[in-house]
C-alpha cells in the first residue's frame, strides 16, 4: 500500500489535495491524485489532503477519513464574535482559590494540541501544576533567584520584594494552577511552536469560564537560573519554553481599555 490510495469512484479529480499539500509531494497528471515517489518521504503527515477532499476518496496510511472529525456547519466565528473574544480577554491576576479538576486541563489539552506547530513537529509537552503548594514553591524560586541578579534584572526587584511584604505574589499571582510549554532544548522550533500553543491556551481556556496570565517571571527564571530549571522537574534534555497561571477569575471585566492604534507599513 502506498502512501496515498484513492477511490475512484468517488474522486471527482477536483486537485484540491495536490493544491493543498504544504510538501508538493502530490501531483494530478492527467488521472488521479498520486504521490512523487522521489520525494513521497517529505509528507509531514499534516493531514491537508484528507481534510481538503470534499468525497472522502483520499485515504493516506498515517490517516484514513473516518479517524477525522467532520467540521460542523457554520464552524466559522463571525468577525464581530472574533473581536469580542479577542479584545474581552484580560490578563487575570486575581483568582478564585476554586482548584481546577485535571479533567478541565485535559478536555482544554484536547483543543489546544491542534495549535500549529512547525512543520507539523507536533513537538510541544505540557507539565500541569494543579497543586497550589507546587505552584507558590516556584513562585519562591523565582523570588530567591531575584535576590541573586540585584541591578541587572530590568524591572525593579525592590518593588517585587516590597509587594511580597505586603502580601501579595507578583511572580505567579497565587494562582491554584499553572501551565508549562516545554519542549526539547535542541529543537529550533520548540520556542515558537509553544509560543503559539500557550496563545491558544490564553483564548481556549476562555469558554471553560479560567482565566490565565503569561508566566512571564517563571520564564525569565528558568531560562538564567538552574535552580530554578531543576525545580520545574522536566524531563531531561527538555527546556520550559513558556508558561500561563490558570484558574477562576476573581471578577469579571465589563468593558474594553483602549489600545493604541495598529503599527502598518502599506506596501
Amino acid at each position: 500500500m502506498g502512501l496515498i490510495t484513492i477511490d475512484e469512484g468517488k474522486c471527482t479529480r477536483c486537485g484540491f489535495c495536490a493544491r493543498a499539500c504544504p510538501a508538493g509531494i502530490i501531483s494530478m497528471g492527467d488521472g488521479f491524485p498520486e504521490t512523487i515517489e522521489k520525494i513521497e518521504k517529505g509528507c509531514i503527515t499534516c493531514g491537508h489532503c484528507v481534510a481538503v477532499c470534499p468525497t472522502a476518496a483520499l485515504n493516506h496510511s498515517r490517516m484514513m477519513p473516518q479517524e477525522c472529525a467532520q467540521l460542523s456547519p457554520g464552524w466559522r466565528l463571525t468577525p464581530s464574535q472574533v473581536e469580542q473574544l479577542i479584545k474581552g480577554r484580560r490578563s487575570v491576576r486575581n483568582f478564585r482559590t476554586e482548584p481546577i479538576e485535571a479533567q478541565v486541563i485535559a478536555d482544554l489539552l484536547e483543543i489546544v494540541r491542534y495549535a500549529p506547530t512547525g512543520m507539523n513537529s507536533q513537538n510541544v509537552s505540557w507539565k500541569a501544576v494543579l497543586d497550589e503548594q507546587e505552584v507558590q514553591a516556584l513562585s519562591l524560586a523565582v523570588i530567591q533567584w531575584l535576590g541573586s541578579v540585584g541591578d541587572d534584572f530590568p524591572y525593579s526587584v525592590k518593588g517585587i520584594l516590597k509587594a511580597l511584604e505586603m502580601g501579595r505574589d507578583p511572580i505567579l499571582r497565587k494562582a491554584p494552577a499553572l501551565m508549562i510549554a516545554h519542549g526539547t532544548a535542541d529543537d529550533p522550533l520548540s520556542f515558537a511552536s509553544a509560543t503559539i500553543a500557550l496563545a491558544t491556551l490564553d483564548l481556549a481556556a476562555l469558554p471553560f469560564g479560567l482565566g490565565t496570565c503569561w508566566a512571564g517571571f517563571l520564564t525569565m527564571a528558568a531560562a538564567s537560573s538552574c535552580e530554578v530549571a531543576t525545580a520545574l522537574g522536566l524531563p531531561p534534555g527538555h527546556r520550559m519554553y513558556g508558561g500561563m497561571m490558570i484558574g477562576y477569575p476573581a471578577f469579571e471585566y465589563a468593558r474594553i481599555p483602549t489600545r493604541n492604534p495598529a503599527r502598518v507599513t502599506w506596501g
